[in-house]
């Protein structure tokens, strides 16, 4: 179970049926391959949707790994959830990739 210290996500502790879901993303394993140099600034973003409404419910993510196709990053997340009702995505990011500059 989840310290005070360490926030739960998604529900509150008084919905019914709910369960405390621990996540951990442990590493990733050869990734492609996102910057000019060949490696990548990875991270995971963590989305909790509603299923059937497709509502994302929280958003979290890891710390960025600087150039890196390996990364470790063993950060544990903790969500409150229903499972029948909830679903979790695991998407992975550069973080070069999504901050561009354009010149005029």
């Amino acid at each position: 179970m989840a310290t005070n210290f360490e926030p739960i996500y998604g529900l509150s502790e008084d919905e019914n049926e709910s369960r405390v879901l621990r996540v951990k993303v442990i590493a990733g394993i050869d990734l492609a391959k996102k910057d000019i140099i060949g490696a990548s600034d990875p991270y995971v973003k963590l989305s909790l949707y509603v299923a059937d409404e497709n509502r994302e419910l929280a958003l979290v993510q890891t710390k960025t790994i600087k150039k890196t196709l390996n990364p470790k990053w063993n950060e544990e997340f903790y969500f409150r959830v229903c499972p029948q009702n909830h679903r979790l995505l695991f998407e992975v990011f550069d973080e070069n990739r999504l901050v561009r500059t354009t010149s005029t």
